[in-house]
């Protein structure tokens, strides 16, 4: 039947009281079987879900905190971790530093010994340049007044000689 089939006969605005009545008793008996039955199991199930998300929940702050402490420490870890980082590349360069300024100071210090040597050797080469001077002269000077006198003079008399010229030549200086 089509509605405006019903609406010519009059079906849709007439009222059966046994319907209605009918419907109200269907209505109270599946109210009553749900509340007695259906809704306190719902009811539970809705409370134990309510339970596992709260508790869920509880969980995932708890994690979150945990993650929170942990990065916390792994900041700190990462902190402390380049600051002894800083101090090993610190302490490397005066390490270094000192290295080099000891193989600076060893070089100069040989530097300043073969210097002083080197005085020395000069020195004593100089003493014996003088010396030999000093032997040569008395030779030479030996000889010419060997031939200005025209004898051999004795070994004394070298020694004499000898004494007096060199006298002679230190006093000049």
């Amino acid at each position: 039947m089509s509605l405006t089939l019903l609406a010519a006969e009059g079906g849709l605005t007439d009222v059966n009281f046994a319907t209605v009545v009918w419907a109200w008793v269907s209505f109270g008996v599946t109210f009553i079987v749900l509340r007695k039955i259906a809704w306190p199991m719902l009811a539970k199930k809705m409370e134990e879900r309510e339970l596992r998300i709260a508790e869920g929940l509880k969980k995932a702050e708890e994690a979150e905190k945990r993650a929170q402490e942990l990065m916390t420490k792994q900041e700190q870890i990462l902190d402390e971790a380049r600051k002894e980082a800083q101090k090993l590349v610190a302490d490397s360069r005066a390490a270094g530093e000192n290295a080099k300024n000891d193989l600076l100071a060893a070089a100069q210090k040989e530097m300043a010994e073969q210097r002083e040597r080197a005085k020395k050797e000069i020195g004593l080469e100089r003493a014996k340049a003088v010396e030999e001077l000093k032997r040569a002269t008395v030779e030479l000077t030996l000889d010419a007044a060997a031939r200005i006198l025209k004898r051999e003079m004795r070994d004394e008399d070298h020694k004499r000689l000898a004494r007096e010229v060199i006298e002679e030549v230190a006093a000049r200086r």
